[in-house]
């Protein structure tokens, strides 16, 4: 009988292990401070997820390009270039966001964790620059912490979901798939 307990012990702790492992390192603890303002020609978003618990995890996409990764009171700041944009966050499902980005604007993508069977679910807002929206956007990057993408890890990553992001950005466009709008309203 013990040894089977020992067998089961060893084969539970091993797939925590592996589970695990399947993002580990992906993102890192940011150093320094935060570029002031987006670029010259270019918009900045916020993609975080104050929230502590339950645990949740989501990797945020353009096309087959891997933005950033967060889990619990982490964010990611992307400056991209002004216009048209299509972002994905890809936890146990798939959201997207589209719209114009405009230059020299700032936009706050508010991602929130849901409970589910033996899961949870990331889903994302957008939040508005003004009133309630705008003290949430303040409070949710006091509660967090800035992460950046480990840069060695991203390569091998994209690769591996290459072919299934690009999937799932061509249903948003062609509408099998619907994402939230993004509007002038969201800039700041």
């Amino acid at each position: 009988m013990s040894q089977l307990i020992r067998r089961s012990t060893f084969l539970w702790l091993l797939f925590a292990a592996v589970l695990a492992s399947g993002c580990a390192g992906l993102n890192q603890y940011a150093e320094g401070p935060e570029p002031a303002g987006p670029g010259a020609g270019q918009a900045r978003i916020y993609f975080v997820l104050a929230q502590g618990y339950p645990g949740g995890r989501a990797f945020i996409v353009e096309e087959d390009k891997l933005i950033g990764f967060v889990s619990n009171r982490q964010y990611v700041v992307a400056d991209v270039p002004a216009g048209e944009h299509l972002f994905m966050l890809i936890s146990e499902q798939t959201e997207g966001v589209t719209g114009q980005f405009e230059a020299g604007k700032t936009y706050y993508m508010k991602m929130f964790i849901t409970p589910g069977f033996g899961s949870t679910r990331v889903y994302w807002t957008p939040l508005t620059a003004t009133g309630e929206d705008q003290q949430a956007r303040e409070k949710g990057l006091a509660a967090s912490r800035r992460v950046e993408l480990n840069q060695a890890k991203v390569p091998a990553w994209e690769a591996k979901y290459a072919e299934k992001n690009r999937r799932r950005a061509a249903n948003f466009r062609a509408g099998k798939d619907e994402a939230k709008a993004i509007g002038p309203e969201h800039g700041a």
